[in-house]
């Protein structure tokens, strides 16, 4: 059995979830212990790189390039449907497309009032600030809601890895493009003509908003008034099966966004007038031009792909990684990433051996150590999830955590579920920067045999309120992985069990005290 015993002499120990709650096997609960003793039991950890992800069941969605300096140049695009908000649109009498434009609202923060009364934002989720090239093209691939394969009883699934085909299905010249685009912060600024006749200033968040050719949309949607492709959305996304975003690096780093393109302001919208008759002040009747719009949603079904190739020497270290002896390092990375697997006991035997002792667990934790020689200086991700990969589900400290929420953050991805996840740290004794996963529920319903030995996947994660997990394919002993590891660009490298350094080495580590004492 590998493993080593200290006894701690403490005063005040914080507990997982609330002061009075402890986890014990054998039944009996000792409340305020004055003295604890640790078991530190090696683990197994090891990193796997992830094929091909899903990316079409996702909450936002990533547009542009990422440089990160130890998983490489990583370039994410998007294919989306598009939708009609009404059937049937009537565009009125002699109809003229005046504009039209894109609109995708970043993630920003409302700041202060500038010298001329105007808000300043700041933008959250972007990543970089280098330019990078965008394109928008027709998408000829038709994209199923059911898998036609499963006779269409189950959903259908589209990975971070197809971007070739949908290159193959674009059709048409390229719509848009900009060799040079940069997310701007400035709120977005129209105007509106209120029942006075009176032109209202509306004012909203900044945007990436561009102007797209009228010419297109007017012999594409304009022109279709009153024929079948426009009467319901079933037709509509079969005759324009979808658009296709596509980021290109201009050098060797970029930007990177993350968007939310199911947004109430995201879409295409057309702006155009049309013929009415009004009756003057004198009685007469006059023809006018009527402003009016028309705007296309993004649709139910949006694929995120990504394109990128990790260095050789990171590459190799990942496949290295032994599952039978665990890794030194272990790799964290997102998107189309990588992800840690951890095996937390050897054997039954050794299981039964906890058993047999009646402790009284007061808590379990893994610390992961960031390897700060080799990652120095990089933006790492503030939290990661740890999960049920056999079962795909969430563990019991999990559940726990969420059920004790009392600090009124529950909502809030920095700080809520802190007692299950905390956010990266110095630790107590300064050995350097870390993340500490709490397992102690999880640990005692093993032991308590009320839960299986099964393997944790590590993850990055956006939201570590949402547990939603995506499948995985040409990956093996990976199935699914969280969805919110997908949508964020950001990657760490912690000290695996075979790390050099013994005092930051991966180990569980089990606070507990003799009931017999």
């Amino acid at each position: 059995m590998m493993y080593k015993t200290a006894t701690l002499f403490v005063v005040v120990f914080a507990f997982v979830g609330c002061d009075d709650e402890y986890s014990t096997v054998g039944g009996e609960i000792i409340e305020n212990p004055s003295n604890l003793e640790l078991e530190e039991v090696e683990v197994t950890a090891y990193s796997k790189k992830l094929n091909s992800v899903q990316t079409n069941n996702l909450s936002n969605h990533l547009l542009g390039v990422y440089n990160h300096p130890i998983y490489g140049q990583t370039t994410a695009s998007i294919l989306s449907q598009l939708s009609l908000p009404t059937n049937n649109p009537t565009f009125g009498v002699e109809p003229e497309l005046d504009s039209v434009v894109l609109t995708i609202p970043y993630f920003s923060t409302e700041g202060d009032l500038d010298e001329d009364g105007n808000i300043q934002y700041a933008l959250d989720s972007v990543y970089g600030n280098t330019p990078i090239k965008i394109s928008l093209q027709e998408s000829n691939y038709f994209l199923n809601t059911l898998d036609p394969e499963a006779d269409f009883q189950d959903s259908q699934k589209y990975y971070s890895d197809q971007q070739e085909l949908f290159e193959e299905n674009l059709i048409g010249d390229v719509i848009y493009e900009n060799d040079n685009f940069v997310p701007s912060s400035q709120a977005i600024v129209s105007y509106e003509e209120n029942d006075e006749g009176e032109q209202d200033t509306i004012t909203s968040g900044p945007a990436l908003r561009i102007k797209l050719p009228v010419e297109y949309f007017e012999k594409k949607i304009i022109d279709k008034e009153g024929s079948s492709v426009l009467s319901n959305n079933n037709n509509f996304k079969n005759y324009l099966r979808g658009m296709f975003i596509k980021a290109e690096a201009t050098a060797e780093d970029g930007t990177m966004m993350l968007f939310n393109l199911k947004a109430g302001d995201a879409g295409i919208e057309l702006f155009y007038t049309t013929e009415v008759e009004t009756t003057n002040d004198d009685g007469d009747t006059e023809t006018l031009r009527d402003p009016r719009s028309y705007k296309l949603s993004f649709g139910s079904t949006i694929v995120n792909t990504f394109k990128g190739e990790y260095p050789g020497a990171v590459l190799q270290a990942i496949e290295e990684s032994n599952e039978d002896s665990g890794a030194e390092k272990l790799f964290l990375n997102g998107g189309e990433g990588t992800m840690a697997v951890i095996e937390l006991f050897e054997s039954e035997e050794q299981i039964a051996a906890f058993r047999e002792n009646e402790w009284l667990i007061n808590e379990a934790n893994l610390s992961f150590y960031v390897d700060q020689d080799f990652v120095a200086g990089i933006d790492e991700p503030s939290r990661l999830y740890l999960y049920d990969l056999d079962n795909n589900r969430i563990i019991a400290d999990y559940s726990f955590a969420r059920n004790f929420v009392q600090d009124g953050n529950e909502n809030n991805p920095s700080t809520s579920l802190t007692s299950f996840s905390t956010p990266l740290e110095i630790d107590e004794d300064e050995n350097g920067v870390r993340y500490k996963l709490n397992v102690t529920q999880h640990v005692s319903n093993i032991i308590e045999e009320e839960a299986d030995n099964v393997r944790l996947g590590l993850a990055i994660t956006q939201n570590i309120n949402i547990t939603n997990n995506a499948a995985v394919r040409n990956t093996e002993a990976v199935k699914f992985y969280p969805a919110m590891g997908i949508i964020s660009p950001k990657g760490t490298v912690l000290h695996g069990n075979l790390s050099n350094d013994e005092e930051k080495r991966l180990k569980l580590r089990i606070y507990y005290t003799e009931i017999n004492n």
